[in-house]
């Protein structure tokens, strides 16, 4: 009886670890009513400020249904710091988000549930620095899919 018992907590135990694991990380909307994702995950990150780590790639996934139909898929990307917003330029083959659609291919329909990773170089160069991401996820018209805004801080990576 006490090893059913035990099995069962372990079980529950088990049950709870993957769902906190699985959990995605808080984000805020973006402005303007753009729809926001059903879920983001940040490799390493649980709990914003997540750290985007110089001379590596930050991943970001993010799970969203698609509120229209749309051919062709591209990720706009600004940051916030210091007061000052510019937009980040994603390479070519980054910003084509067709490419990067884990369980899906376009062109996409309404309603599709698409999961969607970005793999974002944080280069060098950059300073260290706290800033606000934002992540707009549009069509060839400019329309918006999912766009999140996400708390961040450029760090160095780790020396060994």
């Amino acid at each position: 009886m006490a090893i059913l018992k035990l099995s069962s907590v372990f079980s529950v135990l088990l049950l709870a670890t993957s769902t906190v694991m699985g959990a995605g990380v808080a984000t805020h909307p973006c402005s303007g009513g753009r729809p926001i994702p059903t879920e983001v995950r940040v490799e390493g990150c649980t709990v914003p400020p997540c750290d985007l780590v110089r001379g590596s790639d930050a991943i970001m996934d993010m799970d969203f249904t698609a509120p229209f139909a749309a051919s062709n898929l591209r990720t706009e990307v600004v940051a916030t710091a210091l007061g000052v917003t510019a937009p980040f330029e994603l390479p070519a083959d980054r910003a084509a988000a067709c490419n990067w659609l884990l369980n899906a291919q376009c062109p996409i329909s309404a309603n599709e549930d698409i999961t969607y990773r970005l793999s974002m170089p944080v280069l060098l160069i950059y300073p260290r620095v706290s800033l606000t991401v934002e992540i707009n996820l549009v069509d060839d018209a400019g329309q918006s899919l999912a766009c999140f805004m996400l708390d961040a801080r450029v760090v160095s990576g780790r020396v060994a």
